[in-house]
């Protein structure tokens, strides 16, 4: 088995509901993502995926959609 693994990290801020807590208010955190893509077989190149392929969807994602963005609205 093969495995390719993407990390990278954004922020965001969300707020918890019915908790009765100052976790209520509109906060942020800093974000840990990690995509991983597994296989059996390297293709012709002797690789399991292009890692730049990779990387550039998972930015578009991140940069795109989460990235200082409020998450409860996602």
């Amino acid at each position: 088995m093969f495995e390719l693994k993407v990390k990278t990290r954004f922020a965001g801020a969300h707020q918890l509901t019915m908790v009765g807590q100052k976790c209520e208010n509109l906060h942020g955190h800093n974000w840990h993502v990690e995509v991983c893509v597994k296989g059996s077989q390297l293709n012709s190149a002797g690789v399991l995926a292009d890692f730049g392929d990779i990387k550039k969807a998972v930015r578009k994602v991140v940069d795109g959609d989460l990235d200082h963005k409020f998450l409860n609205e996602l």
